[in-house]
């Protein structure tokens, strides 16, 4: 566990330093129906050094057995028991305070069905039969009519409790709706905030790790505001990947809850150490041959490698950067913005990062 929100180093590689990855899937194994790149490679590569993997997604859709189907042919060998989605974190908070054999009105698909019932409660699609408690999760199929049964249960004193709130969705054409907008949704028609068991609450995380039964986890995401900040939120460390949502840019002016402890381009960095920046006499973050630093009187980033030293201004076009040029001036401008010196996003450029192979 961790309390640092800065980077962090690993002498060895993550997978040798860390025993169980708490993987997250849509952006970091695939998208949609296709794969991300390296990803096989990445995962094989560290289960080979004995990092063991439990792969725990916010997509409440499918039962684990149809995510492990899917792994499985993109070339990563999967089980349904290392899988723990969303709909069984939900089912789980709702099993620990209902009875057995409780109601549940179920807004989702097969997955949320499925985990609730496995969970020992009763599954309804109907307000009308009195249920008490709404599980939501997402599903292709979920439209007005199941968020109006939702809508009509919630108003009638029923329990609340979505999967997740992730406003959209990774796939293959671009980001999708997701179930944080489906909920939206029904907040906005009964004015009742759903409790949420997916990430970022640390729950899910807790729940994995308990599960897996791993006692130096590391939790491997893309998207800052789910999978980091539920790593923060449990005590785990948080490995970033480029190949989702959030972006160079984006880790660079994260907010300290939601800051990531590694920094990589794709699921290969989990086989290689991070070194962590330093900080020089000068003020320069240091890692390898890039050095950064935050300064001016309208505070902006300066990058140096070798004896070049660049100005980056947003206006410009995207600049491209080494793996070390970035973890430096992440480390610059997270130093800053604790210090009370805060980049705006007007004057962070679009950072491309280079793949260190």
């Amino acid at each position: 566990m961790t309390e640092s929100t800065g980077l962090l180093a690993s002498a060895r590689a993550l997978a040798e330093e860390y025993d169980l990855a708490l993987m997250d899937l849509d952006g970091v194994c695939y998208r949609g129906a296709e794969p991300v790149e390296h990803a096989d490679e990445g995962v094989a590569s560290a289960r080979g050094l004995g990092m063991r993997m439990l792969f725990v997604t916010n997509n409440a859709n499918r039962p684990p057995q149809t995510v492990a189907d899917q792994l499985s042919s993109l070339g990563i060998p999967t089980e349904p028991v290392e899988v723990m989605t969303s709909s069984q974190a939900a089912a789980a908070v709702l099993a620990q305070d209902l009875p057995a054999g409780a109601l549940v009105l179920a807004v989702g698909g097969a997955g949320l069905r499925s985990a609730l019932l496995e969970a020992g409660l009763r599954v309804t699609d109907t307000a009308a039969d009195e249920p008490v408690a709404v599980a939501q999760g997402f599903a292709p199929e979920v439209g007005w009519a199941q968020l109006t049964e939702a809508a009509y249960a919630i108003a009638a004193g029923a329990r609340y409790v979505a999967t997740n709130l992730d406003s959209t969705l990774p796939t293959e054409r671009g980001f999708a709706v997701g179930n944080g907008s489906l909920v939206a949704a029904v907040v906005n028609a009964t004015g009742v905030t759903p409790l949420s068991a997916g990430k970022p609450e640390a729950e899910i995380f807790h729940q994995a790790v308990a599960r897996a039964g791993g006692t130096r986890p590391l939790a491997v995401g893309d998207r800052l505001n789910t999978d980091l900040a539920g790593a923060r939120a449990a005590g785990i460390p948080g490995l970033h990947v480029l190949t989702g949502v959030s972006d160079a840019r984006a880790v660079v002016l994260a907010e300290p809850h939601e800051r990531p402890s590694f920094l990589a381009v794709d699921l290969r960095g989990l086989a290689e150490p991070h070194p962590a920046p330093h900080r020089d006499p000068q003020g320069w973050w240091r890692c390898g041959a890039a050095a950064a630093r935050v300064a001016g009187s309208e505070p902006h980033l300066e990058l140096r490698v070798g004896d070049r030293t660049l100005d980056l201004d947003s206006d410009a076009e995207p600049v491209t950067v080494s793996l070390d040029a970035w973890r430096c001036l992440t480390a610059a401008a997270w130093d800053a913005a604790d210090d009370g010196t805060v980049l705006t996003p007007e004057r962070v450029p679009v950072l491309e990062v280079v793949s260190p192979r």
